[in-house]
């Protein structure tokens, strides 16, 4: 009889975003793979872009986990993952110039993956035309592919190995709606032909064929060897499809719930939860934004300006654009409450801040800091994000504390004691407010430029 204890014993940190996507999970996610033997990607699609730093040079990534820095380290691409084969196999051409070791030995892909087709991207751009108030997807597609998956007409990585006549037959389900749409919207370059998207979809399925997998399998493996997993988190929780701000929301499951079964893990395989945060806030595309703070943003663009508004100093001293699409991102204040409520939605054990030495500069430079502490809301007092934005047409008020000033942070500090004052009363705000412990501070753009509290 199975040891069920030992099968079972947590070994899987999830690295959840806090917010609204782009908080440098992949970061506090490379630092945490370094002694893991699987790095999972469990939800999302090449919409969700992270960076990594390997050697010196900094990787944009979309769909391969960061993970993949660590050479002793699987990298599994799970069932939940919308898997585009076009993208996947340029990200691997661009990641074999930095010479990883053993890149197609260690990616593995689940055979359970729903597939993204180029008439995704159309459907994501009808779907976008069609509303009147446009979410500002990626148009990567990812929102029709789980649609489909849903409609139970989605095609599966596995369907990628079938021979080219049986692959044409899938793809042809899906054609029979899609091509009557695409005609009643004037699209007639985005109809379908089932047997040239059969022709070059079976090519992909041919290459990657050795890295196309079981996904059960693998996390068996890693659970019955104890080894340590790691899970990286796509978006975050305020764009998760039923905890965020819809519609203004991606189109899975990315807080740790959702972001096991993508993962093909269960309950009992959790350890931990690290939920990653910016000493301030950025959100890309539509939707509320408590703290966000004016900035000379239009129409996704930078627009010239002399004097920089705080949203403006914030974004540029962040570097804030989008990896996937290179869109300026909107900028505000750090956001406790949101914290205090993504820690419950998440299980969060641990909070990572990244960006402290960013904040301090802005803070130089705009003479204050402030972060939100409560909100007002409907005439109260709130200290939770609330749920019903959509309905009230109100955006929550942000009750803020300020610090006067800034700080500087040398990148090789390690030492929490010996950061400025005014830092360590900064992260003592979140932690009060959010009651979740910050046992992570980012301090530079490299992967080692953080200070770890015991």
């Amino acid at each position: 009889m199975a040891n069920k204890e030992v099968d079972y014993l947590p070994m899987a940190t999830h690295i959840a975003g806090a917010m609204w996507g782009d908080e440098g999970k992949g970061k506090i996610a490379s630092g945490e793979a370094e002694n893991a033997r699987l790095v999972i990607r469990g939800t999302g699609g090449a919409n969700a872009g992270h960076s990594v730093v390997y050697k010196g040079n900094k990787i944009g990534l979309h769909l391969v986990p960061g993970g993949i820095t660590n050479p002793n380290a699987i990298c599994l691409i799970g069932q939940g993952v919308a898997f585009d084969p076009i993208l996947f196999l340029k990200e691997l051409e661009e990641l074999e110039k930095y010479e990883i070791p053993n890149l197609g030995e260690r990616i593995k892909i689940s055979g359970r993956a729903p597939v993204v087709f180029p008439y995704h991207k159309d459907m994501d751009e009808l779907y976008e035309r069609a509303k009147d108030k446009p979410v500002g997807t990626t148009r990567r597609g990812i929102g029709p592919t789980y649609s489909d998956y849903d409609n139970r007409f989605a095609l599966r990585v596995y369907d990628l190995l079938l021979p080219p006549y049986e692959l044409a037959g899938k793809i042809g389900v899906a054609a029979k709606i899609l091509n009557i749409l695409f005609a009643a919207f004037d699209m007639d370059e985005c109809i379908i032909n089932p047997e040239s998207l059969a022709e070059e979809f079976h090519k992909y399925g041919e290459v990657l064929r050795p890295m196309i997998v079981n996904g059960d399998r693998i996390t068996r493996w890693a659970r019955q060897n104890g080894y340590k997993v790691i899970i990286e988190g796509a978006q975050a929780y305020r764009l998760d499809k039923n905890y965020g701000d819809y519609p203004n929301v991606t189109s899975s499951n990315c807080v740790t719930a959702g972001a096991l079964i993508g993962s093909h893990l269960n309950h009992k395989d959790l350890d931990k939860v690290i939920l990653v945060s910016k000493a301030y806030a950025s959100r890309v595309g539509n939707g509320p934004f408590p703290t966000e703070l004016m900035a000379h943003i239009e129409n996704d663009k930078v627009i010239p300006y002399e004097k920089p508004f705080a949203g403006d100093v914030i974004r540029e001293e962040g570097h804030e654009y989008g990896v996937s699409t290179g869109r300026p991102r909107r900028c505000g204040w750090a956001d406790a409450v949101i914290l205090k409520s993504a820690g419950e939605a998440e299980g969060a054990d641990f909070q990572c801040i990244n960006h402290l030495d960013t904040i301090g500069k802005i803070g130089q430079i705009l003479g204050e800091i402030k972060v939100c502490v409560a909100y007002v809301y409907q005439g109260e007092q709130i200290d939770f994000y609330p749920d019903d934005i959509e309905l009230t047409k109100e955006t929550p008020t942000p009750i803020y504390e300020t610090l006067k000033g800034g700080w500087e942070i040398s990148s090789d500090l390690r030492d929490y004691d010996k950061l400025p004052d005014l830092a360590k009363k900064f992260v003592s705000i979140i932690e009060d407010v959010s009651g979740i412990p910050v046992k992570y501070l980012g301090v530079g753009p490299k992967n080692q430029d953080m200070i770890v509290r015991s």
